[in-house]
């Protein structure tokens, strides 16, 4: 009988998980990857168009430890 209630639980559990992330997903809005251009690096800081601004974020394989 216990197993049955540990089994129950469990599952329980991750249903209320994946509510959860849906329900985040509805308020925030899901992730919008906006892709790097690795030939964007000679862009103008000063440039005052928004549209030629990128920002770039490091790869996990860039990073040193």
């Amino acid at each position: 009988m216990l197993d049955v209630v540990y089994i129950t639980t469990l599952i329980a559990f991750f249903a209320v998980m994946v509510a959860f992330v849906r329900w985040c997903e509805h308020i925030v809005g899901k992730e919008d990857v906006v892709p790097v251009d690795p030939a964007a690096d000679d862009l103008d800081v000063d440039d005052p168009d928004p549209e030629t601004i990128i920002t770039t974020a490091k790869a996990p394989e860039e990073v040193a430890s």
